[in-house]
């Protein structure tokens, strides 16, 4: 699994930097974090897609790239160069974990 690497309020203010009303009205429903500061599979490929499209505005897909480098222990190109953007669509709207895919995909770049 994805851990943060920062504190909660830091991981908040990052995320809360991104530029765009539809990411800031979508936080509450999609990002996951357990008391241990595990992110949840689905949270971490729904930062990832905004860091890929930023749903057509480069501002907000710049500050989710940094926002994922900021918070997460997996830099968002290594990231990048293991998980297929169109899976991560996916992914991220699974009703079930997608944990144990991810880790799989992410082993060898720690």
């Amino acid at each position: 699994m994805v851990k943060l690497r920062v504190s909660n309020q830091e991981m908040l203010t990052a995320l809360l930097r991104v530029p765009h009303a539809t990411f800031q009205r979508a936080i509450l429903k999609h990002w996951r974090v357990d008391g241990e500061g595990y992110v949840d599979g689905r949270s971490v490929t729904w930062l990832y897609c905004w860091a890929k499209t930023g749903m057509n505005s480069t501002a907000a897909a710049r500050e989710a790239r940094h926002a994922f480098d900021a918070i997460l222990d997996v830099p968002f190109a290594n990231f990048d160069a293991r998980v297929d953007h169109e899976w991560a669509r996916i992914a991220r709207k699974s009703t079930k974990p997608v944990d144990d895919e991810l880790k799989v995909m992410l082993a060898t770049i720690r």
